[in-house]
């Protein structure tokens, strides 16, 4: 026989509601009643199943309950015997309805109402607040104390009882459904109102609707729990038992308001709620009957698991896969000097402050910066890159921070999310930061300090998580004494420091990455001593860049061993040799741009060699747009370049452009003045036209 516990807060209100459950169900299990206080002295409550009314009661002997115990909520209700008292009130009467708070007053008129009894307007009252002074009479189950001073006439109609529902579900619980109904239900049924919830009236076939609605809902990522009328919880999913256990391991048969007393029901808005470790986020909407409200849907969502699907939709809606591929297990090196900076990362990596990479072009900083990323605590995250030299000024705060809709011409119907907003709770890597256009760092301040984006066009502030990592090859604190870049947001960003070394630094990583980048190719060439010695002895002024590239030049000769004789003729005088510049043995004078470092026509050529025939084709067009006096648009300048034999996507000449205009070969006029070569780029077009005449190809 089953052994039954019953559960409340006096020993005699226990006694009461297991008299009320055994005088029909005695015969089929065990009873015993407990008061609260009898429970806090018990090991354990070791009952089969434990019974409870009030989900205060369940609070505060959670922890004596049994693993194996199984837990049933009670529903109360009047009896017919008690509810025959109230049938001389006159019809019309108003009446307050007194009991212990706000909720089961309701509890109590909604059963009174479903009972039959609706000839008396009632009014919740539970002790406090104000009330119809012209109301004269009180009804109450057992707490007349709670009844206003100003009431002539108190019906106390004694302790509510146990319903008819849970008896069904006690009876189902032992196994004995079908017995009970033909028995002692008929007994039962005559003294109890038997009040389906409006949840039952609604789905009309509660057995078979409840069985598909509970089907349906184990398949939903959502928690879902679903109400009645008066706020009991009548059907939830196993995802909502989950986002719910550190409160309670059962919710079915518990009032809503007393699980999530932080929700509203009858507000729109979601509402984030704390529970133990998590974050829940909790909306409600009504379930309606006809005109009538017949309960709530209550949707929970895990915080952390919205914001992780947020993340992977924001990068679906930008069409691109922000992930950082590198982590420092990918920096090839065993020099001192590369193995200080990648462990000075990985401390970084610890941190949540902004970073501050500088070193030579071509060094890696991306490299050090997405390790940074993936060793973080935001590794799950968006890593996001923003070249801040390659996107037009015009262009870049728009890219920054988005814009809404109809903000500008051209704008994107529906808007778009800036990088900060797609890097929210991951990195965003802005390089070369010192060619920021001051007007724009002024809001890059404003987005670090109160981590907060406004949108072109908005007067919304979106908040944003983001990490901050900064990069560039020039000196900044030279350019703040020059008023070239921000004093604060230089400090601001240049909170943990990091230097990238060059490669002549750590000559004893040549060879290594050498090997490195002819392997990734699938090569099993070989260096000759001599070879080894010419590139170890090399200065490498573009740095790993520059030696990747060496490596592609060296693959084309298709050649197992690499000779002196196959390298590139690698100089480091003011007169130097670029790869394919010139026949072996040759040399080829390069123009000097001015007011450039010495060797950088050289270093573009070497690092841009794949694509200087369309570099070629842009600049003659933009030098006969120069002698002719006109500007080219892009779209005049890919068909002038068509036009003379080449076979040009719009894609490649814009990139190409965009190419020049980084390296200050063009220079790119606001609105619709076209691109307008410079006098560096005239000096690279007659390079590239000087290497052509020593029978170089592309």
């Amino acid at each position: 026989m089953k052994e039954i516990a019953v559960v409340a807060t006096e020993k005699q209100y226990a006694r009461f509601l297991m008299d009320n459950i055994s005088k029909y169900l005695g015969r089929y299990a065990s009873f015993k009643a407990y008061s609260i206080a009898e429970v806090e002295t018990l090991k354990r409550i070791e009952e089969d199943y434990v019974l409870v009314s009030a989900f205060n009661i369940f609070q505060q002997v959670r922890q004596k309950i049994s693993d194996q115990s199984e837990i049933v909520v009670l529903s109360l209700a009047l009896t017919k015997k008690q509810m025959e008292k109230l049938k001389k009130i006159p019809k019309g009467t108003k009446a307050l309805l007194v009991n212990f708070d706000h909720r089961t007053c309701m509890h109590t008129i909604t059963s009174m109402y479903a009972s039959g009894f609706r000839d008396v307007e009632l009014f919740p009252y539970y002790g406090t607040g104000e009330y119809d002074r012209s109301i004269r009479l009180a009804i109450t189950p057992n707490e007349g104390h709670l009844v206003p001073q100003g009431i002539s006439q108190v019906i106390d109609v004694g302790e509510s009882s146990v319903d008819m529902n849970s008896l069904y579900i006690i009876a189902e619980k032992l196994g004995v459904y079908d017995e009970f109904s033909s028995k002692e239900a008929a007994a039962a049924r005559r003294e109890y109102y038997y009040i389906d919830s409006s949840m039952d009236k609604l789905l009309n076939d509660k057995e078979n609707m409840s069985d598909k609605l509970n089907t349906l809902m184990n398949l939903m990522n959502e928690g879902i729990i679903i109400t009645d009328v008066v706020g009991r919880v009548y059907l939830c999913n196993e995802k909502a038992r989950q986002l719910m256990s550190h409160r309670s391991r059962v919710l079915l048969g518990f009032n809503i308001e007393e699980l999530l007393p932080e929700l509203d029901v009858k507000s729109a808005w979601e509402k984030l709620i704390k529970t133990g470790e998590s974050n829940l986020i909790a909306s409600a909407v009504e379930i309606r009957s006809g005109d009538k409200v017949a309960g709530h849907i209550i949707t929970l969502k895990d915080f952390e698991e919205a914001e992780t699907r947020q993340h992977d939709m924001r990068s679906k809606l930008y069409g691109t896969s922000h992930r950082a591929r590198y982590t420092f297990e990918d920096i090839i090196g065993t020099s001192r000097a590369i193995r200080e900076a990648v462990n000075n990362g990985r401390q970084m990596a610890r941190s949540d402050a902004a970073v501050m990479i500088t070193g030579e072009s071509g060094t890696g900083k991306e490299m050090f910066a997405q390790g940074i990323h993936n060793e973080s605590a935001r590794k799950n995250y968006n890593f996001v890159a923003v070249n801040c030299a390659a996107i037009p000024d015009s262009l870049l705060e728009s890219e920054m921070f988005g814009y809404e809709e109809g903000s500008f011409t051209g704008a994107k119907k529906g808007g778009k999310m800036g990088y900060f907003e797609l890097a929210h709770r991951g990195t965003i890597f802005l390089d070369e930061i010192g060619e920021m256009p001051m007007s724009l760092q002024s809001k890059l301040l404003r987005v670090l300090e109160e981590r907060k984006v406004d949108r072109i066009g908005s007067d919304k502030s979106i908040d944003v998580d983001v990490r901050v990592i900064a990069a560039t090859n020039k000196d900044l604190f030279t350019m703040v004494e020059n008023g070239g870049f921000r004093e604060d947001l230089f400090y601001r960003l240049n909170v943990l420091p990091l230097n990238v070394p060059p490669l002549r630094e750590r000559t004893q990583d040549i060879l290594p990455i050498f090997y490195f980048f002819a392997g990734r190719n699938r090569s099993d060439m070989a260096l000759t001593p001599e070879a080894e010695a010419i590139l170890t002895g090399y200065p490498w002024r573009g740095n790993v860049r520059e030696l990747r590239n060496v490596v592609e030049f060296l693959l084309t000769k298709e050649k197992q061993v690499i000779g002196a004789e196959d390298l590139p003729p690698l100089r480091t005088g003011r007169e130097r040799a670029v790869p394919g510049f010139a026949g072996r043995g040759q040399k080829t004078r390069m123009p000097e741009a001015a007011g450039k470092e010495p060797g950088i026509l050289e270093r573009f050529i070497l690092n841009e060699w794949k694509d200087l025939g369309l570099y070629k084709a842009v600049l003659v067009q933009l030098r006969e747009s120069l002698e002719r006096k006109e500007r080219y648009g892009r779209q005049k300048l890919l068909e002038k370049v068509n036009g003379n034999g080449g076979f040009y996507t719009e894609a490649e000449v814009r990139k190409a452009l965009s190419k020049l205009s980084a390296h200050g070969f063009v220079r790119s006029v606001r609105g619709r003045g076209g691109s307008v070569v410079t006098e560096d780029g005239l000096s690279l077009l007659q390079a590239i036209e000087g290497r052509d005449g020593h029978g170089g190809s592309y």
